[in-house]
């Protein structure tokens, strides 16, 4: 486990060496799902771009109406699907509770809508299927871009 987050901490290093402001996309979105209610901050820049699609590394903050708080950490492949739509997966880690004790491998399969095209505002429809320490997790999202 100590491998993969000194991997992981050397690849978000690398990616923060080609960090620009322009480049930071922070959200704000409200969730439901399979954990309740709540919000989620995130916050991610893009790392490299392959011919198709872009590869980002992300961190979630999630706090739900029961109390509970959740963070996680992955790089996530994007590939654009239709116009303002993108599908992925992401490999990381989750922190249940910021226990870092708790830390087990995160799988993500996820889907963004960019409602700026048609609404033009910031706004995004998104859902995640999530595999996390051996327990699955669901959840639907509206979120702001800044």
């Amino acid at each position: 486990m100590r491998r993969i987050l000194g991997v992981l901490a050397v690849v978000l290093g690398l990616g923060l060496a080609q960090f620009s402001v322009e480049n930071l996309k922070p959200s704000l979105a409200v969730v439901g799902g399979s954990q309740g209610f709540g919000l989620e901050a995130s916050w991610n820049c893009q790392l490299f771009q392959p011919p198709v699609g872009e590869v980002r590394p992300a961190l979630d903050l999630a706090y739900n109406v029961n109390g509970n708080w959740n963070g996680s950490f992955l790089f996530r492949y994007l590939y654009p699907v239709a116009e303002g739509l993108k599908a992925g997966v992401g490999l990381g880690v989750v922190i249940p509770g910021f226990q870092f004790a708790n830390t087990a491998l995160y799988f993500r399969a996820d889907a963004e809508y960019d409602l700026a095209a048609s609404l033009g505002t910031p706004l995004f429809l998104g859902g995640d299927l999530g595999l996390a320490g051996g327990k699955f997790a669901g959840q639907l999202k509206v979120g702001y871009r800044f």
